[in-house]
């Protein structure tokens, strides 16, 4: 029988009942990570209330990157319901996560076409659950600092269910909303023109003047976030134009095949160390990107391929390496809103199969989504701390130089200093201005006794930092060892 309005919201309630299990049920037990956590939520104490000072803040700060004051808003009212507790601001996460899920599947039963009214909303269905418990999630979901995501995300997809709907003003109302919570919910307009112009075919011209009010927030939204953007690496690399564009078609063809083939999840993905390295680097996946690009205008697959590709595509643009300022060549929460066109793909593909072999759509639909939920799972186990999380990290990318240091130091904040001796060594090899890497290090050797080794790299630290009053106590630590190694030689 046809599937109706109310039963349309019974569907969309499993759907997140079944995102907000799975997810909750995989994460570990949550904590602050000193990944990005410590500097928001922790260190920084300006966020914890709702006064009228603590709101101009959450309004005006760029505090360690974007302009997000509505993520500030949603952690605030965290606090005040649970305190500094990181399980609930998890479960929280979770549950915006999980209600996006159900939007997902309200917006895709109404994009997808319907070629018979007795079919079951397989198709939706399957959109939203390889969109809301793929692995490439797990970044938005379990990580506290990525709030920012998951509210950006339920109201991007409240602003596309209202596009859906007509509702223009509503819609408008939501992006707001996401870009408000995170600057790149930009993403949401290429996704709502490719809908219109290549699915509804409404003209080109007609649908940029409707989005012009969503233009003019995002416009907006952009100017507020721009010279926000930090990077917690020494060093950012000076790309050209040119290498930039080849950083962001390889970005492409990354979160591609990641999305189909999501194996090697890690929490960073480096950029090689120079900038020839980069480019040869570059070259594969800019060249497969472009392959795919050619494919999609193929007369078979065009009407459905050039949406999904090119929406795709713009939605990434914002994070895909073209404004690079680091060393990271990719993330998986850059992933959130890029990829929900393959989802929509993958929803269609399994309508087109439920028309000819309703049991078999069933069934992939079961396995897709059984085999996305225990990836997820595994992948969740990463993110229990910050020393699960950086070995991970570097057993992907032994070279990379941010894991490496910071699995040192969750190290040496566990005591447990000589399993970090390898990867101090390692972040002072790939990145020799690192004098808190040589501190950490000298003062290990130093506690085993191996002061000629500490020495040297006190004295290193001295040199790169000679007039930095932060690393003053270096100095105090390299005369000590100088008057211990001088007692040594002499029998005191």
């Amino acid at each position: 029988m046809k599937v109706r309005h109310n039963e349309s919201t019974i569907v969309a309630v499993a759907v997140s009942v079944v995102v907000f299990s799975v997810f909750y049920a995989a994460s570990p037990p949550a904590s602050f990570l000193q990944w990005d956590d410590a500097a928001n939520l922790l260190t920084n104490d300006k966020w914890r209330g709702l006064s009228w000072d603590h709101l101009k803040w959450m309004w005006s700060t760029r505090h360690y990157g974007p302009w997000q004051p509505l993520s500030w808003f949603s952690w605030a009212v965290d606090f005040k319901l649970w305190g500094l507790d990181p399980d609930a601001f998890r479960r929280t996460n979770i549950t915006l996560h999980a209600i996006t899920a159900g939007l997902f599947f309200l917006a895709c039963r109404r994009l997808l076409p319907r070629e018979s009214s007795t079919q079951l909303p397989l198709g939706a269905a399957g959109a939203a659950l390889f969109f809301a418990l793929h692995p490439l999630r797990v970044e938005s979901v379990v990580w506290i600092t990525e709030r920012r995501d998951v509210l950006s995300g339920l109201f991007a997809v409240a602003s596309i269910l209202a596009w859906f709907h007509d509702r223009r003003f509503l819609s408008a109302f939501a992006f707001t909303g996401a870009v408000l919570s995170k600057g790149t919910s930009i993403a949401v307009l290429p996704f709502i023109f490719f809908i219109e112009v290549f699915l509804r075919r409404q003209p080109a011209l007609k649908t940029v003047v409707s989005l012009l009010p969503h233009a003019l927030i995002g416009i907006f939204a952009a100017v507020k976030n721009l010279g926000g953007f930090q990077t917690g690496d020494l060093r950012g690399l000076d790309l050209g134009a040119v290498d930039r564009v080849l950083v962001s078609l390889s970005g492409g063809w990354f979160y591609l095949s990641k999305t189909f083939l999501p194996f090697n999840l890690s929490p960073y993905y480096a950029l090689p160390l120079n900038v020839n390295d980069i480019r040869l680097g570059s070259y594969p996946g800019a060249l497969s990107a472009l392959l795919v690009t050619g494919l999609c205008f193929h007369r078979r697959v065009r009407a459905w391929a050039v949406p999904v590709w090119f929406a795709y595509l713009l939605a990434l643009a914002p994070v895909s390496g073209l404004l690079q300022n680091g060393r990271q060549a990719a993330a998986d929460r850059y992933s959130y809103l890029a990829c929900m066109p393959f989802a929509v793909a993958f929803g269609f593909m399994l309508e087109l199969l439920e028309v000819r072999r309703p049991r078999a759509a069933a069934g992939v639909l079961l396995i897709v989504s059984m085999a996305l939920g225990t990836a997820t799972a595994l992948q969740a186990r990463h993110w229990r701390n910050d020393i699960t999380l950086w070995t991970r990290a570097v057993s992907i990318m032994p070279t990379a130089y941010l894991p490496n240091s910071n699995l040192s130091v969750a190290l040496l904040v566990a005591d447990r200093g000589d399993e970090a001796i390898p990867h101090l060594m390692a972040a002072i090899a790939l990145e020799p201005r690192d004098a808190e890497a040589r501190v950490n290090l000298a003062s290990i050797l130093a506690k085993k006794g191996e002061y000629a080794a500490a020495i040297r790299l006190f004295e290193e630290v001295v040199a790169l930092r000679a007039n930095d009053a932060s690393f003053a106590s270096a100095r105090y630590n390299l005369g000590v060892l100088l008057i211990r190694a001088g007692r040594k030689e002499h029998g005191a």
